[in-house]
């Protein structure tokens, strides 16, 4: 388990809120694990932190 750079998806019609409305910056989050790499974009994207990505630490 460690940090990562965050990244978020923009693709709205493949994932749900908890994954598409927050950034990522966990390599165990279970929703960040879902996102395609190719549906990845680097940065927060002015979202807020994934709660599992907050209780992963």
């Amino acid at each position: 388990m460690a940090k990562v750079a965050p990244y978020h998806t923009t693709s709205n019609e493949n994932y749900p809120p908890t994954h598409r409305d927050v950034h990522h910056d966990h390599d165990d989050c279970k929703y960040g694990k879902d996102i395609k790499p190719w549906h990845r974009v680097s940065g927060t994207g002015n979202k807020p932190r994934c709660k599992e990505c907050e209780r992963l630490g």
